[in-house]
């Protein structure tokens, strides 16, 4: 595991996170989220997806990345949540779609597509192979994104409403 990224990486992370900038809050306006959370949800998209772009360009797996980015989202959200009081979710489902994994599960739907039109054994494995790498890679990117958001609350929620 190298923590030291080249300038170019950066220069990478950077774009990522600002193309999760504005994805993040054009999500959120669909579900009409008040204008006066965008900001903050564009900051959190951004750190979402710089702190994944980061991990993956260090070396670690998508999967632990994926994780690692959605947990630190949850948090921030299980801090700023209630001080806004707005329900987690407004803020951490626009902060997790620049995470979902499209180009991989578009190639496993592809290579399902060519599985059905392949003529040759050659072409019908090579999209069996496609179809299961990058049909597992987006399940466990899902999966990752799914247990990212609900670990945090299970360890920070636990007294919420106890009495102390």
């Amino acid at each position: 595991m190298n923590l030291l990224i080249s300038s170019d990486q950066w220069l990478l992370v950077a774009y990522q996170a600002l193309a999760a900038a504005i994805i993040g809050p054009s999500f959120a306006m669909l579900f009409t989220v008040p204008a006066r959370h965008l900001l903050l949800i564009s900051l959190a998209s951004a750190i979402t997806r710089a702190i994944r772009a980061y991990l993956v360009y260090s070396s670690i797996d998508i999967v632990a990345a994926t994780f690692l980015a959605c947990a630190v989202c949850s948090l921030i959200f299980i801090y700023f949540g209630p001080k806004f009081k707005v329900p987690r979710p407004i803020f951490t489902v626009p902060c997790i779609i620049s995470l979902i994994p499209g180009v991989d599960a578009y190639q496993s739907l592809l290579s399902l597509v060519n599985i059905l039109h392949s003529v040759s054994p050659d072409s019908f494995n090579n999209s069996i192979t496609i179809l299961f790498t990058h049909g597992m890679r987006a399940l466990a990117i899902i999966f990752a994104i799914a247990i990212g958001l609900a670990v945090p609350p299970l360890f920070f929620y636990k007294y919420r409403h106890a009495k102390l």
